[in-house]
């Protein structure tokens, strides 16, 4: 793999609110070769408050950009195809549509908190098999299970704390 990459700083700019900004442009030719040795070039640019230099441009491009990039990326990927609806908002009002993105993203992030949580392996040792089945028994639990409101007391008064568990796959 070969990187060249590029970048200017201090470009003024205008948001749609008329704040102004000073932002840097990065830009990332890489040139991988394939498995026959054919070669591909591709172009990323990435846009950032960050001074770019000879010193930090490999890393804010690699580690920054790109990280980042994976990262929304594979979340709006497990929103579109993991179940959460991504692809339609059943709405042709804005607002709603934004409220309906909001609260999306408000699941999966609560999801990822079970599935990856220390509350998770303590309760559910053994697992609970694929997180469509997880998601599935919790849908049922929230349907079929009748909690008194004494519990529901009790549960609130909890002090707990979740904590990442290392991934073990």
């Amino acid at each position: 793999m070969k990187q060249c990459l590029r970048w200017v700083n201090g470009i003024d700019y205008t948001d749609t609110e008329n704040k102004e900004h000073t932002v840097e442009v990065i830009e990332c030719m890489e040139t991988r070769e394939d498995a026959t040795g054919a070669a591909s070039t591709k172009k990323f640019r990435w846009v950032t408050n960050m001074s770019a230099s000879q010193r930090n441009v490999v890393r804010l491009a690699n580690d920054g950009g790109r990280l980042r990039w994976k990262i929304e990326n594979e979340g709006f990927n497990v929103q579109k195809n993991g179940g959460y609806g991504l692809t339609h908002v059943y709405s042709k009002n804005d607002n709603s549509a934004k409220i309906f993105h909001f609260i999306m993203q408000i699941a999966h992030v609560l999801m990822q908190l079970l599935i990856k949580g220390s509350l998770m392996r303590r309760w559910f040792p053994r697992g609970m098999g694929s997180v469509k089945n997880m998601a599935f028994r919790l849908l049922e639990a929230w349907r079929n299970a009748h909690m008194p409101r004494e519990m529901l007391h009790w549960i609130t008064q909890w002090r707990l704390q979740i904590r990442f568990c290392p991934d073990t796959s």
